[in-house]
């Protein structure tokens, strides 16, 4: 068991590691109640001491916080709002079956503070340069939560762009005289890709359109006026699973009908179609809902005024 007393609450919970990573060769974690912490080795890394002294001072806080270096870091602690602190860490069994000390993030930040304005006789260029990065990084969070500004998850965009330049090389002998769901859907795809919509295996918006486009073509009939459509070869990149088996065909159509299959990509597919297949992949938590109506809205197509 383990005990934290702040201004907030007192409460005792059986805490255990639920991540656990080492980054910037610092081991570092969070609880099973959401607090992120380092551990000994991780602190001192980041103040830029040796883990021993520090563990001498973190073990005897009850007669350290009365001494000069522990006043000021209850006095940062308390600034923070964590008042009458009985202990700096909590002893938890990591993964590996070994006891740590986890250091919460706040406790972490004191100590931190203390190295770098406060310690004397000391080479504090590490601690001071560690606090102004994380100050920074916690400003620029700051300012993006109070604007309401989305960032954007470049490690999602890189990867969809990737494989969406796979299959454009792999899908580029489309015969003259047709054309292609796949490379004609390119502008609407990049425009999803852009708003952080995930392509991969389980996501292939251009198989949802092509059999969109399917129905449509057969119930209007349009082969009566524009001729047969033709199965042709399509490819997947070699680490899709629809890449293995036999050869895949999709259909692709003769090119006077270009203009009316733009026309309903823009209008019928996406404000009706792609809503309906957007509301399935939030329904399936593998799209939050907010996400989806910013897709939506970045898809929309201008329309020029009617002539008078």
């Amino acid at each position: 068991m383990a005990e934290f007393k702040d201004n907030r609450s007192l409460q005792q919970i059986q805490l255990f590691p639920v991540v656990e990573v080492v980054s910037d060769d610092m081991p570092m974690g969070v609880l099973n109640d959401g607090t992120p912490y380092l551990t000994l080795y991780g602190l001192a890394k980041l103040c830029g001491i040796d883990d021993t002294p520090l563990r001498v001072f973190t073990s005897n806080w009850e007669t350290e916080k009365s001494k000069p270096r522990g006043q000021k870091v209850s006095t940062y602690l308390a600034s923070r709002g964590y008042h009458d602190i009985d202990r700096l860490y909590t002893r938890v069994v990591n993964s590996a079956g070994v006891e740590t000390h986890a250091y919460p993030d706040y406790v972490c930040m004191a100590i931190l503070r203390y190295y770098a304005f406060d310690a004397n006789n000391f080479d504090n260029s590490t601690a001071v340069e560690n606090f102004v990065r994380l100050a920074e990084y916690t400003l620029k969070r700051m300012i993006y939560e109070r604007s309401g500004y989305q960032q954007q998850n470049t490690e999602v965009i890189s990867q969809s762009w990737n494989i969406f330049q796979q299959r454009i090389i792999a899908n580029d002998s489309i015969p003259i005289g047709y054309f292609s769901i796949f490379r004609e859907m390119a502008d609407l795809t990049v425009r999803l890709i852009n708003s952080e919509f995930k392509l991969d295996p389980h996501s292939i918006p251009d198989i949802s359109v092509g059999q969109r486009w399917a129905k449509y073509w057969k119930d209007n009939k349009l082969a009566d006026t524009h001729g047969e459509r033709t199965l042709h070869p399509h490819n997947y990149p070699d680490d899709f699973p629809q890449s293995k088996g036999t050869q895949k065909e999709a259909y692709i159509y003769p090119n006077s009908a270009l203009g009316i299959f733009r026309d309903w990509l823009y209008t019928v597919y996406v404000n009706i179609h792609l809503k309906s297949y957007l509301a399935t992949k939030v329904q399936q938590k593998a799209l939050p809902s907010p996400q989806a109506e910013r897709i939506i809205e970045a898809l929309q197509k201008p329309t020029l005024p009617k002539p008078h």
